[in-house]
């Protein structure tokens, strides 16, 4: 019989159990993922419009202001795209809008653009690397961990994103107008309880725009697998516990989640990236497969199929590859190409080089990111663009910076004491070949090496203007960034081109994004008055008159009511699903030809977590321009497969900034 002392004794021993796995899962919660959110990730994603058709009217009217300025005073061009374009909007483009809208309205789960758009980039026969992928590279640790200290607490990090992801507990992506009075738990409690399928108007009504996130499921687990004529995109999570670590082009499959689906130890994932990093000394491997990935896409379709059928083996470790979490690639640098006594301008164009085309024999390009850590720990991405655009890569990015500069778990004094192993965790990876693959292999090293020869990168960064004293003079610093890059090629060539610039429409659900086009005939007008007058006040004038059209087509692209993307559409309906055997003049026109043929291709990152981010040029007489500007001081990184063309386009545009400080400033 129990005594009354027992049972007591035994409540207790109850309630300690229970106290202590409650404990025990609340700290590997903490772990395993970032601070839950208020609101459920997809609180927003019912409720988000659908991306507008712009009127048709107004769609051609929009193409005829942008077209004027690149033509640089051809009136008879003008004339004739002006007679294309009213045909165009009273035949085929009434016609072929009725049928868009039409197919638009019966599938509403999605955007009239999606579906064209991922084909554009799948069916692309094109490499991925300087054609498609860009780069984000990270600010400099404020630790100064040995490498495989830092990238331990990316990974750890990474995977924590992921997790809040899947558990629909990560923070909704949105964009405040006025973050000071909305960016706080206060207004996340408020919203929580608005009705999901009207909560995108409830956050709007408070200036809060919450953004589309349907591209997030790509980022882990997934891969652009080649096919021929069009690739595809492949997620796969199911019972996946390893990311993929490259290192000297050989393939380690390391696990970093134990059987439950949990992270190992911060220490022991440590323990065996320091063995990576630091111990494993594996000769180069003669046969990476990087190559293929960097090669056109029908020519690696084709000898990825030969290699799954030369062997079972070859296909399930090509599962391992695409299905991984994700790829890190551990580069081992020459010391005399990366070290302290670089100028600044000397590192950023060789870390460019490495995160967006070299070391092609440690890479997968097909991964929807390569996580690369560089010799002198200089960590970034290499993404691939097909899946997703910048908005998503931007917000991970940011995520684990910020979790890592403030919930790190590794740190110079705890990774002192950590001993190398892998803990039976790592597994090394290889692919079996025949001579008809080496010989391949071959090929595809030269067709890269030929490409990249031909790259170049420069960058150009000075304290002449900052979004300070633009804001003084209540002028737009994307106009200023952009009237800068026209003014640069102007000086060279005496001429108006074609340029764009992204625009994000996540805030429609499955928006991609829609072009900016910044020669206008207002920046026209500015630029040329600058060689025939000096009357500062007249300047001015034409400079504000130049950057609010700009300030105007950026509300519009935003907003979805660009000319670019429903053209696009257009073109697709009448020539991909309709299968017409005649194209509409207006697209076989001089004019929309040069338009599409662009010299100038802009995009900006702004964000306190990123040093720097690039692409390459869309044509090979052209320039890919990833520009920033922050308070204090403005930047451009530029790549050109033009070496002399791209010299002279940075002196161009260093003097051009220091012309619009001096206008401004005056």
């Amino acid at each position: 019989m129990l005594t009354k002392s027992h049972l007591t004794f035994g409540t207790s021993q109850r309630f300690v159990y229970l106290l202590h796995r409650h404990l025990s899962t609340k700290k590997s919660d903490e772990y395993n993922h970032l601070k839950p959110s208020i609101l459920p990730t997809d609180h927003f994603q019912y409720s988000l419009p659908r991306l507008p058709i712009p009127k048709l009217e107004l769609t051609c009217e929009r193409y005829l202001s942008a077209v004027k300025p690149i033509l640089n005073d051809d009136d008879k061009a003008y004339e004739q795209t002006r007679q294309f374009v009213d045909d165009f909007r009273s035949g085929d483009g009434k016609r072929l809008d009725a049928q868009l809208r039409q197919k638009n309205a019966s599938n509403r789960n999605t955007s009239y653009i999606s579906k064209p758009w991922f084909e554009m980039y799948l069916k692309s026969r094109l490499p991925l690397i300087l054609n498609f992928n860009f780069f984000l590279v990270f600010t400099d640790d404020q630790q100064n961990l040995k490498p495989a200290a830092r990238i331990t607490n990316y990974i750890i990090s990474s995977v924590r994103f992921m997790n809040s992801l899947r558990a629909n507990t990560l923070d909704p992506e949105v964009y405040h107008l006025n973050p000071k009075k909305t960016n706080n738990d206060k207004f996340r409690k408020y919203l929580r309880y608005v009705p999901k399928r009207i909560t995108f108007y409830g956050a709007v009504l408070q200036k809060v725009y919450p953004l589309d996130m349907s591209q997030y499921s790509r980022l882990f687990n997934s891969t652009r697998i080649p096919q021929v004529d069009c690739d595809i995109l492949q997620t796969d999570a199911k019972n996946v516990r390893h990311i993929m670590v490259l290192k000297r082009g050989h393939y380690y499959k390391v696990n970093i989640l134990d059987e439950n689906g949990q992270l190992l130890p911060a220490e022991k994932i440590a323990a065996i990236m320091k063995y990576l990093c630091e111990d494993l000394n594996d000769e180069e491997n003669k046969y990476p497969l990087g190559y293929f990935t960097a090669d056109k896409r029908d020519r690696w379709a084709v000898v990825r199929d030969h290699m799954e059928k030369l062997s079972q083996h070859n296909k399930q470790v090509f599962k391992e590859i695409d299905s991984s979490i994700m790829v890190v690639c551990l580069d081992e640098d020459d010391p005399s190409k990366l070290h302290k006594n670089l100028t600044k301008e000397q590192r950023a164009r060789y870390i460019s080089g490495k995160y967006l085309c070299y070391n092609a024999s440690n890479r997968w390009y097909d991964k929807s990111f390569n996580m690369i850590m560089l010799s002198d720990g200089t960590l970034g991405l290499h993404c691939e663009h097909s899946w997703g655009d910048g908005v998503a890569l931007l917000r991970f990015c940011n995520d684990i910076d910020q979790n890592v500069n403030e919930h790190h778990k590794i740190n110079s004094s705890n990774y002192q004491s950590i001993q190398s192993s892998t803990h039976d965790q790592v597994k090394k990876l290889e692919f079996q070949f025949d001579d008809k693959l080496k010989q391949e292999l071959q090929t595809s090293k030269q067709n890269y090496d030929d490409f990249v020869s031909k790259f170049n990168v420069n960058i150009y960064q000075e304290g002449v203007l900052g979004k300070s004293i633009l804001k003084k003079s209540a002028l737009s610093p994307d106009a200023i960034m952009q009237i800068g890059i026209q003014m640069a090629y102007y000086r060279m060539y005496q001429r108006f081109v074609s340029t764009y610039e992204s625009c994000s429409t996540a805030v429609y659900k499955h928006g991609r994004t829609e072009t900016i086009r910044p020669v206008t005939n207002e920046t026209k007008a500015f630029i040329e008055a600058l060689t025939k007058s000096k009357d500062k006040q007249l300047l001015k004038d034409l400079l504000k008159k130049a950057a609010e059209k700009h300030q105007q087509l950026i509300k519009e692209a935003a907003t979805g009511q660009g000319f670019d993307r429903h053209l696009f559409a257009l073109k697709y309906l009448q020539q991909i699903e309709n299968q017409e055997q005649k194209l509409h003049p207006i697209y076989t026109d001089k004019s929309y030809q040069l338009m599409n043929h662009t010299i100038l291709s802009t995009s900006t990152v702004a964000s306190k977590h990123i040093a720097a981010g690039g692409f390459g040029p869309v044509v090979n007489d052209g320039f890919g321009i990833g520009y920033l500007i922050d308070d204090e001081q403005c930047g451009l990184l530029v790549t050109s497969y033009m070496q002399k063309e791209l010299d002279q386009y940075m002196q161009a545009a260093m003097e051009s900034y220091k012309d619009l400080a001096n206008i401004i400033k005056a």
